[in-house]
């Protein structure tokens, strides 16, 4: 599995039948100056990862993102992975999801 999928993909498995489950983990002061994202996520702290890493559902596959897809949701992506979640990052993060809206 690749870890990284773009926002038209994110949007095709979130209509699927089997949708990830899809985590915000934009720093607390991003999250606090924007708090709309892509609907149904769950935000998380990334500084608090450790707290929240281990109540992940078993076998989920996870979506995480954060304002540009950078070294926060990649980060955070590599860790999951690195204690067997499959986990993957949102290329370009919100600001890419938000960009792209107007296609669907």
């Amino acid at each position: 599995m690749k870890n990284a999928l773009t926002p038209d993909e994110l949007r095709r498995e979130l209509a699927s039948a089997t949708p990830p489950l899809v985590v915000d983990v934009r720093r607390v002061e991003d999250y606090e100056r924007s708090p709309e994202g892509v609907p149904g996520a769950d935000w998380r702290a990334p500084a608090l990862l450790e707290d929240w890493a281990g109540g992940l559902p078993a076998g989920a596959e996870v979506v995480v993102y954060c304002v540009r897809g950078g070294s926060v949701s990649q980060g955070v992506q590599a860790d999951l992975a690195s204690r067997g979640v499959k986990a993957r990052f949102l290329e370009g993060g919100l600001a890419a999801w938000q960009g792209t809206q107007s296609k669907g």
